[in-house]
């Protein structure tokens, strides 16, 4: 009797086990991640057609269901799936939001995974930094840009007597000196704009992991960076248009001046004929900088699917679907890619993908908009006012460390 009870325990043990093996493997076959992204037209199709199409049959059992949302209101509409529990699996998501989607819990920390130290390895640090808030990375570099030198050719040669871009910043002041015009542009003095000069003179703005200003932004390599903006602009070679109400940068290029920093938004090949070029940023004391742009992809903290949600994030960031999107003038954030064949034959993917090796992150932060504040305050009191730098940068640095804390 006693045979007969073992024997038949034994068989309900092993009918469960395949009936629980059968339920978890139909569980398997029925996954499907919500992706969210605001890609434009040309980008979706080649995730539609092309880079979808590779994850299927690589991975059969796992759908993707691409939701493109409204860019305008796409922030909105991350911060109320928090509360309602509908976010997406995963997403892509703007570089400045991703520290404040982690600081509210919504994101999972893909550092945590094992495989993360030696993925990152492989991404461009200024992108990859975006990722970073305290100690840990809430998402992996989707696609990226900078700011390049935009230089007119035409005005550099007639003017500054330079038959080619120079590869310092020292021997361009030294020409633009003799010019009775303004030949560097920049719009105003927010971050994205005035950052690339501010580090390029040899500014910091806080330690490595962004947690300290004081010591930093008020220190004498940045005070000092300042001061040689200012230097500039009372020669007469830097302009602020906010400051100086003079011409805008992207019409300005086309007639008066020499050179401005931007992003791959300028359509070179259009304006050849006008010798409108993308060129390195001249180096300062050596050394190059520009501030770093684009979009992360994150796993949300909500998701069932955490394993497959993070599968699909480093395929997304993989060489082959980033030469696929590529093609739709979003740049790649591998380092590898830099020398890639695609990327060296185009002569403006090349310029950008190589400046951004020396990119630059904005501070990652749950309060960009409070940092961007602070920074534009003082440089309103030092340019407009005519402040003592070290007092606003002292005063700055204090608020910021504040901010920095929270």
């Amino acid at each position: 009797m006693k045979k007969v009870m073992l024997l038949i325990t034994i068989s309900i043990i092993v009918i469960s086990s395949v009936f629980a093996s059968g339920s978890l493997e139909e569980e398997k076959k029925g996954v499907t991640l919500k992706f969210w992204y605001t890609y434009g037209e040309n980008e979706e199709a080649i995730l539609l057609n092309e880079v979808i199409p590779m994850w299927e049959e690589a991975n059969p059992d796992i759908k993707i269901d691409c939701v493109r949302q409204d860019g305008s209101q796409y922030h909105q509409m991350i911060v109320t799936s928090f509360g309602t529990g509908n976010s997406p699996d995963v997403a892509r998501i703007e570089i400045t939001k991703t520290a404040a989607y982690a600081n509210q819990g919504g994101l999972t920390a893909l550092s945590d995974y094992p495989e993360f130290n030696n993925l990152k390895k492989n991404f461009l640090e200024g992108p990859l930094s975006t990722n970073s808030f305290r100690g840990s990375y809430y998402g992996l570099p989707l696609d990226t840009n900078c700011k390049v030198a935009v230089v007119n050719t035409k005005i550099l040669k007639d003017e500054l007597n330079l038959d080619k871009v120079p590869t310092t910043m020292e021997e361009f002041i030294e020409k633009a000196k003799n010019r009775d015009k303004y030949s560097i542009n920049v719009s105003g003095f927010g971050d994205w704009d005035l950052y690339p000069y501010f580090w390029l003179f040899g500014g910091v703005l806080t330690n490595e992991d962004f947690t300290k200003a004081s010591g930093y932004f008020n220190s004498p390599q940045s005070v000092n960076a300042i001061k040689k903006m200012i230097e500039l602009h009372d020669m007469g070679i830097f302009t602020i248009r906010d400051l100086d109400g003079s011409v805008d940068a992207w019409d300005g290029i086309e007639s008066e001046y020499a050179m401005f920093f931007e992003g791959p938004w300028y359509n070179f090949n259009a304006k050849a004929d006008l010798g409108i070029v993308p060129s390195l940023i001249p180096t300062y004391e050596g050394r190059s900088a520009t501030v770093v742009g684009g979009e992360n992809i994150a796993v949300f903290s909500t998701s069932k699917y955490q394993e497959e949600a993070w599968k699909f994030a480093q395929f997304m960031t993989s060489e082959k679907v980033q030469a696929a999107m590529l093609k739709s003038g979003q740049l790649p954030v591998l380092k590898d890619m830099v020398t890639s064949s695609a990327v060296l034959e185009n002569p403006i993917w090349s310029v950008y993908m190589k400046q951004l090796e020396s990119a630059k992150a904005r501070i990652p932060s749950p309060y960009t908009g409070d940092i961007e504040n602070v920074f534009k305050n003082c440089m309103t009191s030092i340019f407009v006012d005519s402040a003592n730098v070290q007092d606003q940068m002292d005063k700055a640095a204090i608020e910021l460390d504040q901010i920095l804390s929270k």
